[in-house]
């Protein structure tokens, strides 16, 4: 082969390679432009999307004003009413109202006449609104109080609380002086026959009491509130956990009951000892007598003058406004005695502070055994001074136990009646805040 041929051959090569690259050249171009017409159409995809997302922006946003709008103008006719209506406070009376919507302006006024309550109508429970305007009263269901099922073997020793009572505080002395009176009768009986036969009435006087036997009684008496008191002693020093007050930092405070309970055996103590070693029966037979006397006292200070607590007493903190005393002797007797425990004192303590009816309860509970403590000690006093001292002996403690029987009777039948009453009212949804 020669130059020529060479030469042709090789610009037929050439030739060939530059008509593949102008072909890759042109796909290369059209993939390009397929691409650029997919991004300007994408793109406008785009943008349509966002424009309907917008214009759905946009029509919810005027159906949002439209709704605003509605409920301001259910607002403002809520208030209206409000105003027009007899849930303000006291003091609205006193206001002027501006033109702007109806609010108080600050300034004092003419005093507005308004119509009284009605029986139905309630005023709120402390939550005030800038106008001064007292907040519709909150709506309250009802909890039961004593939710645990106790049996009476879980603490042995409160259990036989009542029995040992009644064994040493009225039976054990009544038997102790009858059988040392009716042997000394015997004695004075013989005596007089023996010495002064046939004389009518015998010079002999005859035996009513002594030293001894007295004393004999008081050994007896009160052992029956020392084991009751030893008992919830120990139940809230071992299980402060689970029956102590609410606020009590230390199983040492024990409770209110328990300090007013060894207050008053002290007090009972007194008149016992003295009368049976100086031989004053007066002041023996008014032993007992003592002990309601306290009991009465307290119960006339936390009914007739509540004071703001200089200390916590129970669940109660201090500051807070004092209690009728019931009500502090009944959340200590079913939180320890009736092993209902801590769980009992909040629940019956919310009650109190948000039912008016069982606040109203307690404060009549308390006025019912002041009532009893009244009719005890003129009972006994009556009793005292009008019979010899040996039938006197038996009478003043059978008065003392008929009136505990007797107001503790009414007492159970009227918690049980009030506890029904009040649950149909939780029912009829009648309770409110107060």
């Amino acid at each position: 082969m020669d130059t020529s041929d060479e030469k042709k051959a090789l610009d037929k090569e050439i030739g060939g390679a530059g008509r593949d690259s102008d072909a890759e050249i042109r796909v290369d171009q059209t993939a390009t432009e397929d691409g650029a017409h997919a991004d300007i159409e994408k793109r406008g995809i785009e943008k349509e999307t966002r424009g309907d997302v917008i214009a759905q922006i946009q029509q919810d946003l005027r159906h949002l004003d439209v709704d605003l709008e509605e409920e301001k103008r259910k607002r403002e006719s809520v208030e209206s009413r409000i105003r027009d209506s007899s849930l303000f406070s006291p003091d609205d009376s006193e206001l002027d109202f501006d033109g702007d919507g109806g609010r108080p302006s600050g300034h004092l006024g003419v005093p507005e006449q308004r119509p009284p309550a009605s029986r139905g109508e309630t005023t709120a429970s402390g939550i005030s609104m800038g106008s001064r305007r007292s907040m519709p009263p909150l709506r309250r269901k009802e909890t039961k109080l004593a939710q645990k099922e106790a049996h009476p073997w879980q603490h042995i020793g409160l259990t036989l609380g009542l029995p040992m009572i009644l064994l040493f505080d009225l039976i054990v002395p009544i038997i102790v002086f009858y059988t040392w009176y009716n042997g000394a009768k015997r004695d004075w009986k013989r005596q007089c026959a023996e010495q002064h036969r046939g004389e009518v009435p015998c010079p002999i006087s005859k035996p009513q009491y002594n030293k001894d036997i007295l004393g004999y009684a008081v050994i007896c008496f009160g052992f029956g509130e020392l084991w009751i008191l030893l008992a919830r002693v120990h139940r809230l020093f071992v299980h402060p956990d689970q029956c102590a007050p609410l606020l009590s930092r230390s199983r040492w405070e024990l409770d209110a009951t328990s300090w007013v309970y060894a207050t008053a055996m002290i007090l009972a103590l007194i008149p016992f000892v003295i009368g049976s070693t100086l031989e004053i029966p007066i002041l023996y037979l008014y032993a007992p007598s003592f002990i309601m006397g306290f009991l009465g006292i307290l119960m006339a200070i936390t009914t007739f003058f509540p004071f703001k607590l200089p200390i916590g007493i129970n669940s109660q903190p201090r500051g807070s406004i004092l209690r009728p005393f019931i009500y502090y002797a009944a959340e200590d007797f079913m939180a320890v005695d009736g092993l209902q425990d801590r769980e009992f004192r909040i629940r019956y303590n919310e009650r109190y502070e948000t039912n008016p009816m069982f606040r109203k309860f307690f404060l009549y509970l308390t006025l019912w055994w002041m009532l009893g403590v009244c009719v005890y000690i003129g009972s006994v006093s009556a009793i005292i001074f009008t019979v010899e001292f040996h039938t006197a002996f038996g009478l003043s403690f059978g008065v003392l136990f008929a009136y505990i029987a007797c107001w503790a009777t009414v007492t159970a039948l009227w918690v049980k009646y009030e506890m029904k009453r009040e649950h149909r009212i939780y029912e009829e949804d009648e309770i409110v805040d107060a």
